[in-house]
């Protein structure tokens, strides 16, 4: 009865078109309310109403569920618990490829679409109705009022200038339904965002940790440092040394903020003095598996059952990302995991995906090459290093100009200090079996 009634609320403030003083109010509701005492039991008994209520819909709206429901045998009705969901297959990135299958509604009630990128061909493409997008600026932006009040001018430096990032859009609504001003300004000219900041002098700051690491310094050089209330991190790993950097130059509290276009943007949040990331339960199912065995785990793959969506809900999607169980003392009565590193051969690195299999098939073009690579991934300092050891004699030259034709946005990166690039001609890999390798040192 309880978790109906927790339910019903949440639903009416998560669906409405909420005024800004509205979501700052639910701000300093929920954290009072936490802070009074709400039990973690309370929010899995809503968590599980809400999954049974989700699986009940995907059986009836999904192409794709319907099919693979009735291919196992599966009956909504019948998985009533979280530990129950072991029955239902995993969704995989292939699967979503195919986007018109997971769509639960006619397309004339979609009102945004994010892209994700992927190594070759299209990217993946996750679409959201006006709903699903009301509720997630909502809960977004009363996160934000939860730990900031008074006055919102947000400097949201975020990559805009290619592909439909779910990242800078979604802060920019969350912030202006915080009734915040959103500054959104692009992530690639550290110099230009310093002129920005010293435009505005912002309370708050949306943006990487290679690209804020380049910003800084750029700041450094010429001498300006204002402090910054809060800063809020995307996108990338962020590290310690980052987040004590931040910390010290610009006397701001940081934020580490981890999302993606599948599951929705901010869906978990590492407050300054956390230990590890929070995920929001009202909204997700998080399960850690063995990527190997798919058996629950420790350490593994996380994967997520999202609960409050309705154009494109996914059941049981592996991320890709990995992470392990975590424990944190403060006081957000959420589960908390660490999150680090990929399953697959992605690297997040300098403000950018890249993939190991899009560098192996671009350099192993260039003459004189084996075709087989090690790329290594570590840090210079504050600055992610991407070393790229290629068997042969190849020209560096001509290395280096093949993948930035594969990525075009590797000079910008480079030239703004996100990433260092190191190429290696090496006369042998030794052992190595595959094509290509990854390492992740940092």
């Amino acid at each position: 009865m309880i978790a109906e009634v927790i339910d019903r609320t949440l639903r009416r403030f998560e669906d409405q078109n909420c005024r800004p003083a509205a979501v700052k109010r639910a701000g300093a509701f929920f954290k009072h309310t936490v802070e009074q005492g709400l039990r973690p039991g309370f929010i899995d008994a809503v968590q599980e109403l809400r999954l049974r209520h989700i699986l009940q819909y995907v059986q009836e709206r999904s192409p794709f569920y319907r099919r693979l429901f009735k291919e196992y045998a599966i009956k909504a009705e019948t998985i009533r618990t979280v530990a129950d969901l072991a029955q239902i297959p995993f969704t995989t990135a292939a699967d979503i490829r195919q986007w018109q299958d997971f769509l639960c509604v006619p397309e004339d009630r979609l009102s945004a679409v994010f892209t994700t990128s992927g190594t070759t061909g299209e990217p993946k493409r996750v679409y959201y109705t006006f709903r699903e997008m009301q509720a997630l600026s909502n809960l977004y932006g009363m996160t934000i009022r939860m730990v900031h009040s008074g006055r919102l001018v947000a400097l949201i430096a975020l990559p805009i200038g290619h592909g439909l990032w779910i990242g800078g859009a979604s802060v920019q609504r969350a912030v202006e339904r915080a009734g915040g001003l959103p500054l959104m300004v692009g992530a690639d000219n550290p110099a230009e965002t310093v002129t920005w900041l010293k435009r505005f002098s912002p309370d708050m700051i949306f943006s990487s940790p290679s690209y804020l690491t380049a910003v800084t310094r750029e700041a450094q050089q010429i001498g300006y440092r204002k402090p910054v209330g809060k800063i809020a991190l995307v996108g990338e790993r962020l590290t310690a040394e980052h987040k004590a950097f931040f910390q010290e130059y610009w006397g701001a509290a940081v934020f580490d903020i981890y999302g993606s276009t599948e599951i929705g943007s901010a869906q978990t949040i590492s407050l300054p003095g956390c230990q590890a990331f929070h995920i929001n339960d009202l909204h997700l199912v998080t399960e850690i598996i063995d990527p190997a065995t798919g058996q629950p785990a420790q350490e593994g793959e996380l994967v997520f059952t999202t609960l409050r969506r309705d154009g494109m809900p996914f059941i049981r999607y592996r991320s890709g990302d990995r992470g392990s169980w975590a424990a944190c003392p403060c006081w957000l009565p959420l589960r908390a995991v660490h999150i680090g590193g990929r399953t697959d051969d992605m690297i997040v690195a300098g403000d950018m995906n890249l993939y190991g299999r899009v560098i192996a098939d671009a350099v192993g073009k260039v003459p004189k090459t084996t075709g087989r690579i090690l790329v290594r991934v570590e840090k210079a300092g504050l600055v992610d290093q991407l070393t790229v050891q290629v068997e042969g004699q190849p020209d560096e030259i001509l290395v280096r100009a093949a993948l930035q034709k594969a990525y075009p946005e590797l000079a910008v990166n480079m030239k703004n200090g996100n990433l260092q690039l190191v190429i290696e001609p090496i006369s042998s890999l030794g052992q190595q079996i595959k094509d290509i390798r990854v390492r992740d040192l940092r």
